[in-house]
């Protein structure tokens, strides 16, 4: 049986917006709409030129806006469409006026949060069981109709990190860790997956 390989993409860095924003829109419509910053256009270039994405098969992407101008580079690279799942969109915060930034212990994030407690969410947001699904329910079609290619995915760092624990542990200081080494979801970064049908035979980090 061939090996399936999907390379799983954080997102390149986002634009920071400072100043006033008078704007009316829902929080998680802006945060979809949210651009690629200079300095990420160039990295998300960057990433694109390694040799790991020659012949690429199949993208796709979430759809928001900082993922598809991610995921551009290589299609452009490939000659290939980007394909659109809301599936691999990033998790929902809901609503903000109920978010803790910390989550309940200040020492950490709310994904660290998230991560250590499968329920938490805020108003009209979404938990990690509810992410780990969607995202565990698309990829598993992916696999399926993609036997012995090449995919990528572009999604975010959040809804990454809850996919990736189908197969890593967690360790006390809320890294992935999978045989032994650390995951490190960075922005942008790329890790490479290597199925045999949906089993999962390897990991890497290749950015």
């Amino acid at each position: 049986m061939e090996r399936t390989i999907v390379y799983l993409i954080r997102h390149s860095e986002q634009l920071k917006i400072e100043g006033i924003k008078n704007i009316k829109e829902e929080s998680q419509i802006k945060n979809e709409k949210i651009v690629l910053s200079v300095s990420g256009e160039v990295k998300a270039r960057e990433l694109s030129e390694l040799e790991e994405f020659n012949n690429v098969d199949v993208i796709w992407s979430s759809n928001y806006v900082r993922a598809i101008a991610t995921a551009k580079y290589i299609a452009y690279r490939n000659n290939l469409p980007i394909n659109i799942d809301t599936n691999f969109n990033e998790r929902k915060l809901g609503n903000l006026k109920t978010l803790i930034e910390l989550g309940k212990d200040k020492r950490h994030t709310y994904t660290e949060e998230q991560l250590k407690d499968e329920n938490l969410k805020n108003v009209n947001g979404e938990n990690r069981i509810e992410v780990n699904k969607r995202m565990t329910t698309s990829l598993n079609k992916i696999l399926k109709d993609n036997i012995g290619k090449k995919v990528v995915i572009v999604s975010h760092g959040a809804a990454i990190k809850f996919l990736l624990l189908n197969w890593c542990d967690l360790n006390e200081n809320y890294k992935l860790v999978y045989n032994n080494s650390i995951i490190e979801v960075e922005s942008p970064s790329a890790i490479k997956l290597e199925f045999k049908k949906e089993s999962l035979e390897n990991m890497t980090i290749i950015k």
